[in-house]
């Protein structure tokens, strides 16, 4: 064999070994790739896990791993913006959900999620965008319906606002967030009738729950329906065992009862109040105003005194007096007392009348035209003057 044959057949084997190794080298490339691929996958559910125990930090170094090791792994995208949208770190976590919407632009609950984080960003527009996506692709889900809703309100757009919540609930009649939500829409324009329709529809559906029985409550307050609301409270009351509760509605229950006409009642929830905070004024007067409407005039005196004792500067205490002691005929005792109130310009002009009356009772003609005289220099009278225009006809 000569020199040159040689040498051809020496370069043929080194390119043989050369590609040989070029060969080796990409499949072991291939691997490297196949095994970090796999490996991302193994550790996202564990990231997934670390994300559900709370455990943010571990959460978020174990999925930037996985982006790492398979940088189109959207599952990770979509963890790392669960993961800063929890740590209230709203800019990446839009950063990571638009990445991972931009491939999965069909699942509603991550394009709810970054108009959430849209929102939480002072974002308003590119949030109502995100929740009308979500709820294209689930027209009947209750979250993004509100979430639209809720949005047309805080624009101000209360006619889209309730065109929403009218279709929506036409189609899921049963639906009583739907209901409450558009309640409260109602509420936020004053239109308190609309509202207490709805929480009626949702009561009547879910009677056992609290918190709708309380909503209802609070409408019928608003509507001026004081029986209604007396009997809702009372529900209330015998469904809590909170003491704190108990006395809150108690307190709603008086209020109701006063101005349901209902006395009596308002009387013993006022004494029952009085019982457990002995030293508040304001109940022991709120107790005193019902029992004078109960015509239980001693106890409105004595009501009124224990008013003096905590409060001697109440001038409502004189007033509530003077009225109980003007219905016992007592007429004297009640210019003296009303007398003592006419002094605060809130009172003048009612405690100035009733002076007046009483000298009149009395017969005191030239005494009760002064009093009279000295009413018309004030406003119209207060809240005791109409409590007692009702309890004691003209009087």
């Amino acid at each position: 064999m000569n020199r040159k044959i040689k040498i051809m057949i020496f370069i043929c084997a080194v390119e043989m070994l050369f590609a040989a190794d070029c060969l080796s080298r990409t499949g072991r490339q291939k691997v490297k790739a196949k095994w970090d691929k796999d490996s991302a996958n193994v550790k996202l559910p564990m990231a997934q896990e670390q994300f559900e125990a709370g455990q943010y930090s571990q959460a978020e170094e174990s999925a930037k791993q996985c982006l790492n090791s398979d940088p189109n792994l959207y599952q990770a995208k979509l963890l790392l913006g669960k993961i800063k949208f929890a740590q209230e770190d709203f800019q990446q976590a839009k950063r990571y959900l638009q990445d991972y919407i931009s491939a999965n632009d069909r699942d509603d609950s991550s394009l709810f999620l970054l108009a959430l984080t849209c929102e939480r960003l002072g974002d308003k527009v590119s949030a109502m965008e995100w929740y009308k996506k979500a709820l294209e692709i689930v027209p009947d889900n209750t979250d993004y319906i509100i979430a639209v809703g809720q949005m047309y309100q805080a624009a101000g757009d209360f006619n889209s606002a309730e065109s929403l919540y009218a279709a929506k609930m036409a189609s899921n009649p049963s639906d009583t967030d739907l209901k409450v939500s558009a309640a409260q829409m109602y509420l936020a324009q004053n239109k308190n009738q609309q509202a207490l329709q709805l929480y009626e529809q949702a009561w009547m559906l879910k009677p056992e729950n609290n918190k709708l029985l309380e909503a209802l409550g609070s409408c019928y307050v608003l509507t001026g329906q004081w029986a209604k609301a007396l009997d809702v409270h009372r529900q209330l009351y015998s469904r809590c065992v909170s003491l704190e509760e108990k006395s809150r509605y108690m307190k709603t229950m008086a209020i109701a009862a006063m101005n349901a006409g209902d006395y009596a009642a308002a009387m013993k929830y006022y004494s029952n109040l009085a019982a457990q905070d002995k030293n508040n004024a304001g109940l022991w007067l709120s107790m005193g105003q019902a029992a004078l409407g109960a015509g239980s005039l001693g106890q409105a005196i004595t009501c009124s005194q224990k008013v003096l004792e905590l409060a001697p500067d109440m001038t409502e205490a004189w007033l509530l007096s003077g009225s109980a002691n003007y219905k016992s005929g007592n007429y004297l005792q009640a210019a003296a007392d009303f007398r003592k109130a006419a002094d605060v310009p809130k009172y003048a002009n009612f405690a100035w009348l009733m002076t007046g009356r009483c000298y009149e009772k009395l017969g005191r003609n030239e005494q009760s035209q002064a009093a009279y005289q000295e009413a018309e220099k004030f406003g119209s009278g207060s809240e005791l003057q109409r409590l007692l225009a009702k309890t004691n006809g003209k009087d």
